[in-house]
């Protein structure tokens, strides 16, 4: 089934009819394409209508590789006044880089923009966890791929992440003696669903996680056993201990050294390639240097284009209770795949669910003055009530919060419990997202809290110092109460990090239509499509990357098969 690498990219056909043809204003023009490691930079000088000259400049491609490119295709593009030459064997990845630079630098001295035909086995259309494990396992399955990715890099949502993922059977579990089962996993997630889940597809990824665990750590990810997550008792995350790009890095690193893998960074998709049955053949894309693409699947492809938290349009249409709110997630995620998916009939499943946070300001989950957020000491509403168990899990306080209603909260600290991470409180007062007072009467007239109701709360809340919480169930170390002054507010709000929702799928990760017919030739995974995993809770961290990353590698295998 793999072809030739160098015939992986047929650039020679072009549907609006070749450079050569073109005629170019004289002058120099520098263009930017997409080389194996990052941007090629080219200086293509025009004089009397003909390109003399084609120089590389900046680029971080490997010169063992890159070199013969490099100095076989400046002269080919000259001789053939066109930069629709043939790619050099062993570097079609530098080859294509610049041929895509100097495309851009020709279209700027007034050449027409060709539609460039690409052809793969398997179309992967997004590079987080689920798209760049679907090209991992489509390339393992002897497919050769295209993997789109609309943004300047890979990792989407799981690179901003914590770096959990959430599995069963682990040798982790093993050698610390827990007990667990697929069952007992499956019965936690579709209890935070309540029942809402689809359950083969629970089980699917429940009976895959381990084996999503070893194939990330032969993939160069380190895991340690980092105990619950959620509200499960039972110990079943594993972190990386340096976020989430220790889960991305290493797999897209994995990712590049793979025979037969092309990544397009800054290309994004514009639409799905139907024949005359319905059937999706391939992708439309466009590049930052507005080259335009039609590329064709010989197998199947794959939509992994995240979800759609970052659109307020769609949150307002899907997920209407957190329109308005911050998003601290990947600002790709806005809904792309969903609605190329929703063109070509595809069926999708919302619950107006989210992967709800508390946050701050205005800014990215990475964000160190972010920090605050984990911390368990009171918290109250706007009006100065206690409302919940501040240890609960992030989606079920990001639940209180939604449930209370104020606009603002705040998170009450006293000296003692302030004093560790000052240098933030500090820092976030000078863009008034923090506020301290001598007194508990003071702060609340500098946070507009009622001032009786404040106290009162405070004084509640001293009194169940070392307690079993009577009120809201928190445990009794963690009610340290409120000590001596000075006292800080820390102003949060009601975010998110991740929607919930998207296109129905069934186990062969094939996408469905409303009468549950499969739309021939499309897989989806990953956020794009979890609207049966979820319901308007998150379960526990960890879960959606392992889903991600698990129903990828299933998709990417079955769409590689429909090249066979």
């Amino acid at each position: 089934m793999k072809r030739l690498f160098a015939l992986f990219l047929v650039l020679c056909l072009a549907c609006m009819g070749t450079a050569a043809m073109a005629e170019y204003a004289d002058g120099t023009y520098t263009g930017t394409g997409n080389g194996n490691n990052g941007p090629i930079s080219v200086t293509v000088t025009i004089e009397n209508g003909q390109i003399v000259s084609v120089e590389i400049g900046d680029n971080a491609e490997t010169p063992e590789i890159s070199g013969p490119a490099f100095e076989a295709i400046p002269a080919a593009i000259v001789e053939a006044q066109s930069a629709e030459v043939d790619s050099v064997a062993g570097a079609t990845n530098s080859s294509r880089g610049v041929m895509e630079a100097v495309t851009d630098a020709l279209v700027q001295a007034g050449g027409e923009v060709p539609v460039t035909r690409l052809d793969a086995d398997v179309i992967v259309v997004g590079g987080g966890a689920a798209g760049m494990g679907a090209a991992s396992n489509a390339a393992d399955a002897g497919a050769t791929v295209l993997l789109f990715e609309k943004q300047s890099h890979l990792g989407g949502n799981t690179m901003l992440s914590g770096g959990y993922v959430y599995a069963t059977g682990t040798q982790d579990q093993k050698d610390a003696g827990v007990e667990d089962s697929v069952e007992d996993l499956v019965a936690y997630w579709q209890m935070r669903a309540e029942g809402h889940a689809d359950e083969a597809l629970l089980t699917l990824v429940a009976e895959n996680s381990n084996d999503t665990v070893e194939w990330l750590r032969a993939n160069g990810v380190e895991l340690v056993f980092a105990g619950p997550t959620g509200t499960s008792p039972v110990p079943r995350a594993l972190i990386t201990g340096v976020g989430g790009t220790g889960l991305t890095t290493p797999v897209e690193n994995a990712l590049r050294a793979k025979e037969g893998v092309q990544i397009c960074l800054n290309t994004p998709v514009t639409g799905l390639l139907t024949d005359e049955s319905g059937k999706v053949v391939g992708v439309t894309a466009q590049g930052a240097d507005g080259s335009l693409y039609e590329a064709y699947a010989k197998g199947g492809v794959v939509l992994a284009t995240g979800g759609f938290d970052a659109s307020e349009e769609m949150k307002r249409a899907y997920a209407p209770s957190i329109a308005d709110e911050i998003c601290y997630s990947n600002a790709g995620n806005t809904g792309d795949g969903i609605r190329y998916a929703m063109e070509v009939g595809a069926a999708t499943l919302f619950h107006d669910g989210v992967i709800g946070l508390r946050g701050i300001r205005n800014t990215s989950f990475a964000d160190p003055l972010l920090s605050p957020i984990w911390m368990t000491t009171l918290l109250v509403d706007s009006q100065g009530n206690r409302f919940c168990d501040e240890s609960s899990d992030y989606p079920v306080l990001h639940t209180r919060l939604k449930e209370n209603g104020s606009r603002y909260f705040y998170l009450i600290a006293d000296a003692a419990q302030a004093a560790p991470m000052m240098e933030i409180i500090e820092a976030l007062a000078a863009e008034n997202y923090a506020f301290c007072a001598d007194t508990l009467e003071e702060l609340a007239v500098v946070t507009w809290m009622d001032e009786e109701t404040f106290t009162a709360t405070v004084a509640r809340y001293n009194e169940l110092t070392g307690q079993e919480d009577a009120d809201f169930g928190k445990a009794a170390e963690l009610m340290t109460g409120i000590g001596e002054g000075p006292y800080y507010a820390i102003r949060e709000v009601p975010t998110t990090i991740g929607s919930l929702g998207g296109i129905c799928i069934n186990t062969d990760t094939e996408v469905l239509k409303p009468d549950g017919t499969t739309v021939e030739g499309l897989f989806a995974a990953g956020a794009c499509a979890n609207g049966q995993l979820f319901y308007r809770e998150y379960p526990a961290s960890g879960t959606s990357i392992m889903m991600c990353f698990t129903l990828g590698r299933i998709a990417g295998t079955n769409a590689a098969a429909l090249a066979e």
